[in-house]
């Protein structure tokens, strides 16, 4: 599972990757109240993301932020790495036990399947995906 961070960070830069055709930047507000991320906290996630070189941004009544290369060109581990750790996982809790490295060994796996997952998806990827899955969509 990926941290409320991280999630609140992939639904950012997914709304960057919408808007990157455009050439214009996103206002925080219109991010913020899109998805229900707080403005407080998605001025930090956005400033993190801004500082790993994944976003820029522009001040001013105009200003906002927009993606620093092309949906394409990032993964969902490059946003979720400046969050999370892509380390192997300490120590099991169950350490003491004889079963203990079998455990440690099976959370490392994990660790690298999840990590390589993220790295297969880009933002264009996802965004498809979602025009995809709204496309689908009935009403009755």
């Amino acid at each position: 599972m990926l941290s409320a961070k991280s999630q609140y960070a992939c639904l950012a830069m997914l709304q960057l990757a919408q808007d990157y055709a455009s050439g214009e930047t996103v206002q925080v507000r219109r991010i913020a109240e899109r998805h229900g991320i707080p403005s407080t906290f998605l001025v930090q996630i956005l400033h993190e993301l801004k500082r790993a070189g994944l976003a820029t941004s522009t001040r001013g009544a105009a200003g906002g932020y927009r993606l620093s290369r092309p949906p394409a060109d990032i993964t969902l581990a490059d946003v979720v790495d400046v969050f999370e750790t892509a380390d192997e996982p300490a120590e099991c809790a169950a350490a003491q036990s004889p079963w203990g490295p079998a455990m440690h060994e099976v959370c490392c796996e994990l660790s690298r399947a999840r990590h390589e997952r993220l790295q297969s998806v880009t933002l264009a990827e996802l965004h498809e995906r979602s025009a995809e899955g709204a496309e689908a969509m009935f009403y009755i």
